[in-house]
């Protein structure tokens, strides 16, 4: 039967925003699947680029679709250009090893383009970063990685006035300031079976594929949903005791 004694006269406007805020709460929980669903169709996307082949790097891509090369792997042949080459401050190998990534241009086959490639991490220990030939992988090199964005910088950053040696970010459109031929607009780290056993050694970005915590918000706002209107009715019927029982004439003897 109905409790219609939630709709009497002195509780109707606090019944109305109840059931206003439970289904405010259930369209939350519908909004968290919905983003569940996107982020899971996202995640399909990234699958299936990863799985993908290659994308062959030749030089061609100058203002390319970045979104579409998103998590997928590619190959290039080349000759890296050493005397552009920079390090990338503050990076660890295996979590606890402080050192560089070495950056540097690979002058791309048959373009007069070069796409950047972090050819992996080298030790800050021993290393002098104005000396890296003990590093240097010289002749015709045929490479595959994993695609990566540039980084963003601080609004308030500087671009450097010479060549810089050390950076803390990917940042191309600063790099190709100091570099005196194009650069693709995203560079590409190495992948790990193509390393030697000696630095530099590969250890590209994990992809992490989350699908986020909106399942577990979802089910959260579906039980505020049940739960508010059911403690919201026991608490009004009880209340609503009260009263109609005060309101009573005493018994009579």
């Amino acid at each position: 039967m109905t409790p219609m004694f939630l709709f009497k006269r002195r509780w109707i406007l606090s019944t109305i925003l109840v059931l206003f805020a439970s289904a405010v709460m259930i369209r939350l929980g519908f909004w968290q699947l919905d983003r569940l669903a996107g982020k899971r169709a996202a995640i399909a996307v990234a699958q299936a680029a990863i799985a993908a082949p290659p994308i062959p790097i030749d030089g061609s891509e100058a203002n390319p679709d970045l979104q579409s090369y998103l998590y997928h792997s590619a190959s290039a042949r080349g000759i890296y250009d050493f005397e552009h080459e920079v390090l990338l401050k503050n990076q660890n190998y295996n979590t606890n090893q402080a050192g560089y990534h070495l950056l540097t241009p690979l002058r791309l086959e048959g373009s007069d383009r070069a796409l950047l490639v972090d050819r992996g991490w080298i030790p800050f220990d021993g290393v002098d970063p104005n000396n890296l030939k003990a590093f240097e992988e010289p002749g015709p090199q045929a490479i595959v990685g994993q695609i990566e964005m540039p980084e963003a910088r601080p609004s308030a950053a500087q671009p450097p006035a010479a060549f810089e040696k050390q950076w803390y970010r990917v940042d191309i459109e600063w790099l190709q300031k100091q570099t005196p031929y194009p650069l693709l607009p995203f560079y590409v780290a190495l992948n790990p079976s193509t390393g030697p056993a000696s630095p530099p050694f590969r250890d590209p970005p994990a992809v992490t594929l989350d699908e986020g915590p909106h399942m577990g918000y979802a089910i959260q706002w579906f039980l505020f949903a049940l739960v508010v209107p059911i403690v919201y009715a026991f608490q009004i019927r009880r209340m609503d005791r009260r009263q109609t029982e005060a309101k009573l004439p005493p018994p009579t003897r």
